[in-house]
């Protein structure tokens, strides 16, 4: 009877070592993961958020290692406790990346706009400097070929103002923000060219 009882005992603990055993990973869990990361990629987060997007993809990184390493083992030795952990980690960087995405491309919307307006106003101001130069009383030789090729200048410059609105629309904002400032660069040489043709002729 004894032994009977034992036997059934040993049974049962084998049995409960088996159920343990045999985890199987937290397929949910992951499916989970994979779902907030693509959200993060819609978002751009890879684009406007980098260093988000790698922490992301780093925590993923994490997570399959171990899970690699867990089926690696002999089915009943296999954990994922560890792995639900990693999950859940993961799954804050992609919400954090996606949230990255988010505020960084509203960002560089924001400077792309300010650094448009910036070569406009750079614009205006040698619009007004041509206006004033043109009435000048005092006009000495060669200054009407002067002011033919400030002119063309300007108008080179003015018809990239249309490339730059394009690309904001097309939400190519960092592009759109590098060939702003370089207009406005280009422009504001054109202003000093004509400040100091003004202070030259004493306009």
């Amino acid at each position: 009877m004894r032994n009977k009882k034992l036997a059934v005992l040993t049974v049962a603990a084998l049995t409960l070592t088996l159920a343990a055993g045999c985890a199987k990973p937290p397929q949910q869990e992951i499916d989970g993961l994979k779902a907030g990361l693509t959200a993060a990629e819609q978002s751009e987060a890879a684009k406007y958020a980098p260093d988000a997007w790698n922490a992301a993809q780093q925590a993923q990184n994490d997570v399959n290692a171990e899970l690699e390493a867990q089926n690696n083992k002999f089915a009943l030795f296999r954990s994922y406790t560890k792995t639900k952990e990693l999950v859940a980690a993961a799954n804050q960087k992609a919400e954090e990346a996606k949230a990255a995405a988010v505020a960084g491309k509203e960002a560089a919307s924001n400077a792309a706009n300010e650094a448009l307006a910036a070569a406009k106003a750079s614009l205006d101001q040698a619009t007004a400097l041509m206006t004033e130069l043109a009435a000048c009383r005092r006009q000495p030789k060669d200054f009407k070929k002067d002011m033919e090729m400030m002119k063309g200048s300007f108008d080179g410059l003015a018809a990239g103002v249309a490339g730059i609105e394009s690309a904001i629309a097309s939400e190519d904002f960092f592009g759109a923000k590098a060939q702003a400032d370089s207009l406005k660069a280009s422009a504001d040489t054109l202003v000093a060219d004509m400040q100091g043709a003004k202070e030259k002729i004493k306009c």
